[in-house]
């Protein structure tokens, strides 16, 4: 092997991807909800979320219940019936920025477009940037705020 055989050998490895496999565990019923989680093939946890129905989302947000205001989705139907709740989105830091995120978050959309539902929702804290930039590139759009908390949603 050459120099720059060696060399592009390196920079392959020094850039390649763990291979992942997504992992579901409990079911949408349960009261935290089912579990999405992403981990490396030595099960090396990269990140997880929960998706739960909407009607488990006061037991986990208690904000959720000022924020889920019927009165103010005149435009946009969201109900008990075709919404889930999505919560507690995290990524361990050494895999930020690399996708993993937007992959875990586009199994929890197919995961309620496969069970019947139409939209997904989410409560996150006001002024955390990243992730509104994360989930605005998602298509979320911001339905309800007050001072702590904002409520967005995703029509899929």
């Amino acid at each position: 092997m050459n120099l720059n055989e060696q060399i592009y050998r390196i920079k392959n490895l020094m850039y390649e991807q763990p291979q992942v496999q997504l992992v579901t565990n409990g079911d949408l019923n349960d009261p935290s909800g089912q579990i999405i989680s992403l981990e490396t093939k030595d099960n090396d946890l990269i990140g997880k979320t929960y998706i739960t129905r909407l009607e488990n989302a006061t037991n986990i947000d208690p904000a959720f219940i000022k924020m889920f205001d019927e009165s103010k989705f005149q435009t946009i139907p969201l109900n008990y019936d075709n919404s889930l709740f999505l919560h507690s989105l995290d990524v361990n830091d050494q895999f930020k920025q690399q996708g993993y995120g937007t992959q875990i978050m586009k199994q929890c959309h197919d995961i309620a477009s496969n069970n019947g539902y139409k939209y997904v929702t989410l409560i996150m804290d006001k002024g955390n940037e990243p992730a509104e930039n994360f989930y605005n590139k998602l298509g979320y759009k911001k339905l309800n705020s007050d001072e702590n908390v904002e409520f967005y949603f995703v029509e899929l």
